[in-house]
C-alpha cells in the first residue's frame, strides 16, 4: 500500500513538471478586442442612476447631424466605454464653454473607432480628464473621461455652462471628429426598445470586464431606421464645428437649416483659445421649411450668399457682415440662448 501511494505521488509530480500550466481566465475578464463584440449599454458606470436631458430628434441642438444624440446629466464624473474599440481622437486641452455660438469650436471629447465603420462620441468632457490615448484599445465599461462644460454647453435655467455628457454613434471619419449620428438602441435600456426618452432616469448596466452582471440586459440587434427630420428653432446653435473642412458650397439655398453650418470666429476647433462673446442670432422657426432629408453629408458647409453682385464686385472684397465679438466671455458668465431641457 505504501509503495502505491509513493508511485502515484512521483506520477502526478512528474507530470505537473512537464505539462504547462493552464489558465482559465475569469468570466468577463477577456482583454478588449477590435473590432468591439455588438452592443451599447449607457455610458456610466454601472449601477448608478442618471436622467436623459436632451433625447434624439429635438429643435434645440440634436438636429442634422446631432439628430440621434443624448444628452446625461453627468455632472463632473466619470463616463465609460459604451461600447468597446479603439481610441482614435482625444482633445483635452480646452477649458472654455457656455451657452453661446462661439463656444461649438471648444469641446473637449474621446471618439472610439469600433471597427465596424462607426465610432462613439463623447464630447464635452472636462479639461485634462481622459485617461486614455490614441491607438488604445478599450473594453465596454471601461473609464474614458471626466464629464464637464467645454464647447457648447447650456445649463437648464441658460445662465451659463451647464455641464452634461453629449454622447452619440457616429459614422467613422479619419479626419472629422463629429459626423452624421445613427440610431441605435442600449441593452440595459428596459423600455420604449431601449431607446432612452427625455426626462427619464435609467440605472446604468454597464458594469465593466471581470465584474458580476447586476442588471438584466436585452439585446437590441435589430437596426433601427435612419430618417433624421427635426429642424433647428435656431440654426446658429450647433454642437460641434468641422476640422479641415472642404471649400465652402456655392449655392446656399439648396441646404436645409440642419445642414447649414454658421461661420465661425475660430478657424479650427482644435486651437481655440478663450472663446469671445457674439451676439446671438434671434430663436425662431425658420420661415421656409424644406422637405426632410434622408441623410446629413458629414462635410456639407455654406458660404454666406454676398451682398455684392458679381458685376459690381471690385478688387478690395468686402467684410463680411458677421456678428463682431466685443468681449471675453469667460466661464459661467450669464448668456443668452435656449436650455439643454427641450420641451416634452
Amino acid at each position: 500500500m505504501t509503495f502505491l501511494a509513493s508511485a502515484f505521488a512521483f506520477t502526478f509530480t512528474f507530470i505537473a513538471a512537464i505539462v504547462p500550466a493552464i489558465n482559465i481566465p475569469a468570466s468577463g475578464g477577456d482583454a478588449p478586442a477590435f473590432p468591439a463584440p455588438p452592443g451599447y449599454v449607457l455610458p456610466w458606470a454601472g449601477g448608478e442612476i442618471h436622467t436623459l436631458t436632451q433625447g434624439e430628434e429635438t429643435s434645440f441642438t440634436h438636429n442634422g447631424q446631432a439628430a440621434y444624440a443624448f444628452d446625461i446629466d453627468l455632472s463632473y464624473e466619470t463616463v465609460v466605454a459604451a461600447r468597446g474599440g479603439k481610441v482614435v481622437k482625444v482633445r483635452t486641452d480646452s477649458n472654455a464653454g457656455g451657452c453661446n455660438r462661439s463656444f461649438s469650436p471648444a469641446a473637449n471629447y474621446v471618439v472610439v473607432d469600433h471597427g465596424d465603420g462607426t465610432s462613439g462620441l463623447y464630447l464635452h468632457l472636462a479639461l485634462d480628464s481622459a485617461t486614455v490615448k490614441v491607438g488604445q484599445i478599450v473594453a465596454q465599461g471601461d473609464p474614458l473621461a471626466i464629464s464637464g462644460e467645454t464647447g457648447l454647453t447650456c445649463s437648464d435655467n441658460d445662465s451659463g455652462p451647464g455641464p452634461h455628457l453629449h454622447f452619440q454613434v457616429e459614422r467613422s471619419d479619419d479626419v472629422q471628429y463629429f459626423t452624421q449620428s445613427l440610431p441605435i438602441a442600449f441593452d440595459d435600456v428596459p423600455r420604449n426598445k431601449g431607446v432612452p426618452q427625455f426626462g427619464q432616469s435609467y440605472v446604468s448596466g454597464n458594469y465593466g470586464r471581470g465584474k458580476p452582471q447586476k442588471i438584466k440586459l436585452t439585446p437590441y440587434r435589430v437596426q433601427r431606421e435612419f430618417n433624421p427630420v427635426a429642424r433647428p428653432a435656431d440654426p446658429a446653435i450647433i454642437e460641434a464645428v468641422q476640422v479641415d473642412a472642404p471649400p465652402p458650397a456655392t449655392d446656399a439655398g439648396t441646404l436645409a437649416p440642419s445642414e447649414t453650418p454658421v461661420p465661425l470666429n475660430e478657424s479650427h476647433p482644435t486651437e481655440t483659445a478663450t472663446p469671445k462673446k457674439a451676439t446671438p442670432t434671434p430663436t425662431g422657426t425658420p420661415t421656409n421649411t424644406p422637405e426632410p432629408a434622408t441623410a446629413i453629408p458629414a462635410t456639407a458647409t455654406v458660404a454666406p450668399p454676398s451682398s455684392t453682385p458679381p458685376s459690381a464686385a471690385s478688387s478690395t472684397p468686402t467684410p463680411p457682415t458677421t456678428n463682431t465679438p466685443d468681449a471675453h466671455l469667460p466661464t459661467g458668465t450669464d448668456t443668452p440662448g435656449a436650455s439643454t431641457t427641450p420641451t416634452p
